[in-house]
């Protein structure tokens, strides 16, 4: 593995198993992540985002939750060979999430401050009251007034759980954050805050960074790569530049007809007719092929693979794959 690299998911299959069905979550995505670097990951809900994260977190759930193949190499160590225990050790100081729900991801019963406190002292060795005082600063720079450390999740809004989270995430400053929709619960003005931090913290420390989001604005603005998921697989994925500049999927380039412009005197917003397949119900073929305005016979026959469609730039549909026949 390149020393360029600190993240290397490789052909990664994630299922989740009940006595009723098999939901494919994630079907065979590899995508690399340089160091000091910035990966959007973009798609629907359920397109397999967040099971993606989780799984590279060691966080999918214990009973249901399956890696069935595939590789998660941070740093060149594979984490899916780590014990529990080693996990424990490595997320928090060199890997980190942001959840999706701070209603969820809060003890009820302990102090926010305890809590921010509780991963300082697990990967620090310093004092309580050291790791206290880290508390405090850190939710003075998510904007909290830091004599709230002594309060409860409950005495907080959607909002600022939402800032705690994302507080109990950098205390210690990972190598590698996972944002998972870091700003779905905060309003405009906040949403802008925490963004420019999180761009501060990447560029001063070094720190590469995962953003799970739905707003391709953002990562427009904050990315330096793009990976668009649709029904677990990865459909593109290259630079910004490419993959926004020069879209090749039909399912980007329909996420792109989704978004309001302002030049545009139009009546009603581009819709993507259809809904997402059932994850446990996928077709043998493209699995976009019935909400496509590309399709064509051949797409319902094979299942596309990805094609470099220039250097760094792939794209998983055959109308780019000329060799298909006689597969």
């Amino acid at each position: 593995m390149s020393s360029d690299l600190i993240l290397d998911v490789r052909d990664l299959v994630i299922h989740y198993e009940t006595d009723e069905e098999v939901v494919e979550a994630v079907n065979n995505i590899t995508f690399q992540l340089e160091k000091g670097k910035v990966l959007g990951l973009v798609g629907e809900t359920g397109a397999g985002k967040t099971t993606t994260a989780l799984g590279i977190m060691g966080l999918l759930p214990s009973k249901v939750g399956h890696v069935v193949q595939g590789s998660i190499k941070l740093e060149g160590e594979d984490l899916l060979k780590k014990s529990n225990r080693e996990m424990r050790s490595i997320r928090g100081k060199k890997i980190s999430m942001i959840f999706q729900d701070p209603m969820t991801a809060l003890n009820p019963v302990k102090t926010v401050g305890d809590q921010i406190a509780e991963v300082v002292l697990l990967h620090n060795k310093c004092s309580k009251a050291e790791a206290l005082k880290r508390a405090q600063e850190m939710l003075a720079m998510v904007g909290i007034v830091p004599e709230r450390y002594k309060e409860y999740p409950h005495q907080f809004s959607g909002g600022m759980k939402q800032r705690i989270v994302i507080a109990i995430a950098l205390a210690c400053e990972p190598d590698l954050l996972i944002a998972d929709e870091p700003t779905t619960a905060l309003d405009v003005t906040i949403q802008a805050q925490i963004l420019d931090m999180m761009r501060n913290l990447q560029q001063k420390c070094g720190t590469s960074m995962i953003l799970i989001t739905h707003d391709l604005g953002v990562v427009a603005e904050m990315c330096d790569s793009c990976a668009v998921m649709y029904a677990g697989q990865l459909v593109e994925y290259g630079s910004v530049e490419q993959v926004f500049d020069n879209p090749k999927h039909p399912y980007t380039k329909a996420l792109y007809q989704s978004i309001p412009s302002l030049d545009k005197d139009v009546e009603r917003l581009h819709v993507i007719p259809g809904l997402v397949p059932d994850p446990a119900n996928l077709p043998s073929y493209c699995s976009f092929y019935e909400r496509c305005t590309e399709k064509c016979d051949k797409c319902k026959k094979f299942e596309p693979w990805a094609v470099d469609v220039e250097s760094g730039h792939v794209a998983r549909c055959l109308q780019y794959t000329p060799e298909w026949e006689g597969k």
